[in-house]
């Protein structure tokens, strides 16, 4: 028995000692990337009843559009007419309706024989990604229902799906533009390793959808796939496409960036973000590339974007080879006892204020942690103070208001934006105290 339990012993420490962790590193462009070795692997989960308020706001805030899976341009989801795409939007439609029974309308459902013939590489992928949404196709209409036919956005979604998946099945995977955000958003909520999986269940549905050759083989590689990322990852998913099939992406970085933040627990994944990925969620617009090569995961992106948590206690990018960790408390002394003084000649700093109002609205431990709270020069910090106590007409519009009571009624985002921006701009003296 000692014998047995000693070779298990062995085969343990051996299997761990030659995992591969995984590894987030953010290449800014100038000097060696930062690498993390994120801590937690837990995803933020999303229940039914926040994806479809998330979803429902998301769809009211802009007109939805489609990118073609043959061409390279936008159109209404409301397109109609006779092109090879519009075929395909109509076949995805009618996937929603299922197969067609015998003597069944075929224009509700799908022909296993004259649809069948008809089926690209592309259109069967779609197919199966459109039928993997069945356990959320409820959801989803009670969400739209009011502002965009159910069918349509099955459409739309589905459409940005096979972009993605189709990019995802390379050995080694480059998303880019859109796709790039869809998996910075991806990564933030679900963490790496969920992320990996998704990518590893795309190369199986793609596998499995190039050579289905009836319609029950291609509804099981849907249905695997679906049971394989499960309803929570697939409505991270449909969210993530819902906001870059949007009119986000040819609005700017701040249009992109208001549309983030209306996705659910937004407060949680601004904190998850920072320490599993190293931006803000709200940061996420401004990824032009995430890689994947084996279990690293590199995202390309402007210094601007990287996470406080990421940077030195000057605001100076780390270097090479950090590890960042992310903690937070349930209050401001909790922070001092376990970090201590903030040392010598300088003070800790709240970027988004402490006040009872933020405290209540966000929660302690989104306003004590070690993403919000920084190092500051003293006379650094007590010029940002008073400023925050000051009234600043071109600022804020208000003869009446100072800064801090003007803020308070923003975003968590907002609020730390605009504090970052105080902190440099009145450490670069262009901002000041009005007497």
């Amino acid at each position: 028995m000692g014998t047995r339990l000693g070779v298990v012993s062995l085969l343990l420490i051996l299997l761990t000692s030659c995992a591969t962790p995984n590894v987030v590193r953010l290449d800014t462009g100038t000097g060696s990337p930062l690498e993390y070795r994120p801590a937690s692997t837990t995803s933020i989960r999303v229940s039914a009843s926040a994806f479809e308020k998330a979803l429902g706001h998301l769809v009211l805030e802009a007109p939805l559009t489609i990118r073609s899976p043959r061409q390279g341009w936008l159109m209404h989801a409301s397109h109609t007419g006779d092109t090879a795409d519009s075929r395909w939007q109509l076949l995805m439609r009618k996937s929603y309706g299922g197969f067609c029974a015998p003597g069944q309308n075929k224009g509700r459902c799908l022909s296993l024989l004259d649809d069948w013939m008809r089926l690209s590489e592309s259109d069967r992928l779609g197919v199966a990604l459109g039928l993997s949404l069945a356990p959320l196709k409820q959801s989803i209409a009670r969400a739209v229902e009011e502002t965009l036919a159910p069918q349509l956005f099955y459409t739309v979604i589905a459409t940005g799906l096979v972009t993605w998946v189709v990019l995802a099945v390379n050995p080694e995977p480059l998303f880019t533009k859109a796709a790039a955000i869809i998996s910075a958003v991806l990564l933030i909520y679900l963490g790496v390793e969920t992320f990996l999986e998704v990518v590893d269940a795309s190369r199986e549905l793609k596998r499995a959808t190039d050579q289905a050759t009836t319609w029950v083989e291609l509804e099981e590689a849907g249905q695997r796939f679906a049971d394989r990322i499960g309803p929570e990852v697939a409505r991270v998913f449909v969210l993530a496409v819902t906001v870059v099939v949007s009119q986000g992406m040819a609005s700017g970085a701040s249009w992109l960036a208001s549309r983030l933040s209306m996705l659910p627990h937004i407060t949680d994944a601004t904190m998850v973000g920072a320490s599993r990925v190293g931006i803000h969620l709200a940061n996420a617009g401004q990824v032009h590339a995430v890689a994947v090569n084996g279990s690293i995961v590199t995202l390309s992106l402007p210094a601007s974007a990287v996470a406080m948590a990421a940077r030195q206690a000057g605001g100076e990018a780390a270097t090479g080879g950090s590890s960042a960790t992310f903690k937070s408390w349930g209050s401001f002394s909790g922070l001092k006892r376990a970090l201590g003084k903030a040392g010598p000649g300088q003070q800790w700093h709240h970027v988004v204020e402490q006040t009872p109002g933020n405290v209540e609205r966000f929660g302690p431990r989104s306003i004590h942690n070690t993403e919000n709270v920084v190092r500051l020069e003293e006379g650094l910090h007590s010029r940002v103070s008073g400023f925050y106590s000051s009234i600043q007409q071109e600022i804020t519009g208000s003869r009446t208001l100072t800064v801090r009571r003007w803020l308070s009624t923003q975003s968590f985002e907002a609020q730390r934006q605009f504090g970052l921006r105080a902190i440099e701009k009145l450490r670069q003296g262009t901002w000041g105290v009005q007497k």
